[in-house]
């Protein structure tokens, strides 16, 4: 079997992986000094290369994909599905990192850090009333999976009540309800932090717009560490600007980088972040254990278990 990696292995994760199995054959090899020949004959790829997709793909080869990021939205995945190539992604390995910086969103604005460190910018000693907490606080996790399993765990440890919305209200863990999509405006209006996990697919293209942010509290505020295309962003700075809701934190944003001219910038109400809710020190272990575990169910059995993308949702 062989194996190309595109993500840099340490010199013990290269013999893990050639210990699994004796026909295992492990290339690793950066995505901008890789060549089409690289990818003859491969069996497996571990990360992926948009310089290379069109060869990867379609050298006739190819059985599966194991990315390192949650989200394949930057995947060819009409090309994967016809070529019926297996698709699974690294969902679950940023689920500490991603929890621990949302949580920190939660707490600067319930107890004012964030208007603290602006006044510290200008030298201010100054009480911004009031200040509140997040004890017996509620949040909804829109897009109930991985992440909002390991957040809302957090949550109710601090005291917080926990909802969850996916496409179909199953049970999940670490939640107090579970609703469905078709509930979001009703949903929103229930709680005081809404946190936004959807992925990057066609259905979910402007999920929050005006009619989402008018059904929120007034105090609410609104977390986006999904993708920034789920929101309308004019329709949420009209929101923040008008008060219809409390403020903002936004890690991923529409467009992104955000423009230096965006009014966003400016909103004391609103925590902006570069896109650095999933990076994490950790995080290069975590996914490689997924791909391991992956890797030796492939080569034992053809199939793949942990974090299988459908590749009609596009998650």
């Amino acid at each position: 079997m062989k194996v190309l990696s595109f993500i840099k292995l340490t010199d013990e994760q290269q013999e893990e992986i050639r210990a699994l199995a004796d026909d295992i054959s492990l290339k690793v090899v950066s995505p901008e000094d890789a060549t089409k020949d690289d990818l003859s004959k491969v069996d497996a790829i571990y990360g992926w290369s948009n310089r290379l997709e069109s060869h990867a793909v379609a050298n006739g080869h190819l059985k599966w994909i194991q990315t390192i990021r949650a989200g394949v939205d930057a995947l060819p995945l009409d090309d994967i599905r016809d070529e019926n190539i297996l698709l699974t992604s690294g969902s679950g390995a940023n689920a500490i990192n991603i929890s621990e910086q949302t949580l920190a969103y939660m707490l600067m604005f319930s107890r004012k850090l964030h208007l603290a460190m602006r006044d510290q910018d200008q030298n201010l000693w100054k009480l911004d009333e009031p200040y509140g907490e997040i004890y017996h606080k509620s949040v909804l996790f829109v897009g109930a999976g991985t992440i909002a399993t390991v957040l809302a765990g957090y949550c109710k440890a601090l005291g917080m009540h926990t909802i969850g919305i996916r496409r179909t209200a199953k049970k999940t863990e670490n939640m107090d309800e579970m609703m469905s999509m078709d509930q979001l405006k009703t949903a929103v209006g229930l709680v005081d932090f809404v946190v936004n996990i959807l992925p990057d697919t066609k259905a979910t293209v402007n999920t929050f717009d005006a009619s989402v942010f008018e059904a929120m509290k007034s105090d609410a505020v609104y977390i986006n560490i999904g993708r920034g295309k789920s929101t309308n962003t004019e329709n949420l700075i009209t929101a923040l600007k008008n008060k219809v809701i409390g403020g903002a934190a936004l890690d991923v944003v529409e467009p992104e980088p955000l423009p230096a001219d965006s009014e966003l910038w400016g909103m004391k109400n609103v925590i902006i972040t570069p896109h650095t809710a999933g990076r994490s020190t950790h995080y290069a272990e975590r996914a490689f254990k997924i791909f391991k575990e992956n890797l030796k169910s492939f080569h034992d059995t053809g199939k793949v278990e942990i974090n299988v993308v459908d590749l009609h949702q596009g998650y």
